[in-house]
């Protein structure tokens, strides 16, 4: 995957749709591009959270333990993002990601991503407008 596909990634997702296309480039390249095999998980529940995962490819499931059993939550897919709360707060993952099969993902690290977004008011500024729009639609 080239840096262009990896920006068209990053533009579909809706979180980062309203970012300048030269900020998006400063994403990219602050990204580090991860593989995971299949039952490795991404992040797991309770874990610190610093970093959201962006799918290239492949696909993962979400799932908690809820009385003991792992209760499947979600299936994501290629241009999906996991665990983008780790961006804006320090709670401790409420779910686990697990790789069904090979994934290729983008790891944005919170610091990463809040040192690009201090530089880039303007642009902290759509983040958060989407984020309130997710949230409406989400009560």
């Amino acid at each position: 995957m080239t840096l262009n596909d990896e920006l068209a990634v990053l533009r579909s997702i809706p979180l980062f749709s309203a970012i300048r296309p030269e900020t998006l480039r400063l994403l990219a390249f602050a990204s580090t591009r991860m593989i995971f095999q299949s039952g490795q998980n991404l992040f797991s529940e309770g874990d610190s959270s610093a970093s959201a995962y962006i799918l290239l490819s492949g696909a993962a499931t979400i799932h908690r333990q809820i009385d003991g059993q792992a209760l499947t939550i979600d299936v994501v897919a290629p241009h999906d993002i996991v665990g983008q709360t780790a961006l804006f707060c320090n709670k401790p993952r409420q779910v686990t990601v697990t790789a069904n099969g090979t994934v290729e993902a983008l790891m944005i690290s919170k610091e990463r991503f809040q040192e690009l977004m201090s530089c880039c008011p303007n642009t902290l500024s759509n983040i958060l407008s989407e984020l309130g729009e997710q949230l409406s639609l989400a009560s």
